[in-house]
């Protein structure tokens, strides 16, 4: 946002810049914020969902003070949308996956023990936080590539990897393939319906998967507190 509101002709390059920047700047005042003598999971998203609600706050003030020609622009993209993508925007995306992923396969059974408790990856020798703090930053840089691509489709991130637990169970060697998977399909679904709901008007994806994913959430909160 800081980039279109401020920077005349910012091109590809210079948000994807941007992005990482930012993003992962966001994931050290957080971890940091965050830490005391470790990385608690707990801790750490609620701090983080504290430095959201003030970035959001920012955003809007960037977008108070932008052109209103970039207004439609800056609010379609908070949305989510695949409208007006072309292959350039999904090429970064493409070349980080096929940087990360199989980073990412390399480091399942790191998950696998990092996902049972705090003491077990510690016996095994394994050193949990310095992991920890590497998987969380390769998820904050990704992140940042897709929100440049498509904007902001968050319900994805919490309805894929729960989605994919159920299917194919526990183990992370089979998680994030089936994660990435769903992932793509429900942004693909997400986007045909908000083009033919309504038609001729159109709903961003980011909005109708959320509309789907905020109840879907509410279910599995009350499933997992029964």
């Amino acid at each position: 946002m800081a980039v279109v509101t401020s920077v005349a002709g910012g091109g590809r390059g210079l948000l994807i810049a941007a992005a990482l920047t930012a993003g992962l700047a966001t994931f050290g005042v957080v971890a940091l914020l965050a830490w005391r003598g470790g990385l608690l999971p707990d801790r750490f998203v609620l701090v983080g969902i504290g430095c959201g609600y003030a970035l959001s706050a920012l955003s809007t003030f960037l977008l108070l003070r932008a052109d209103p020609w970039q207004t439609p622009r800056i609010f379609t993209w908070l949305s989510g949308t695949t409208y007006g993508r072309t292959f350039p925007d999904v090429a970064w995306v493409a070349a980080a996956l096929v940087l990360a992923a199989p980073l990412l396969w390399a480091l399942s059974r790191h998950l696998d023990l990092v996902a049972v408790d705090e003491d077990t990856p510690r016996i095994l020798g394994m050193r949990l936080e310095r992991t920890r703090l590497g998987l969380l930053a390769l998820a904050a840089a990704l992140a940042a590539v897709s929100v440049v691509a498509v904007g902001v489709v968050g319900f994805v991130g919490l309805i894929a990897p729960h989605l994919a637990r159920a299917l194919v169970g526990a183990r992370h060697g089979r998680i994030i393939p089936v994660a990435m998977l769903l992932g793509g399909l429900l942004v693909c679904v997400a986007d045909l319906l908000g083009r033919s709901l309504i038609a001729p008007s159109q709903l961003p994806a980011g909005l109708m998967i959320a509309l789907v994913g905020a109840p879907y959430f509410v279910w599995l909160l009350r499933r997992s507190r029964g």
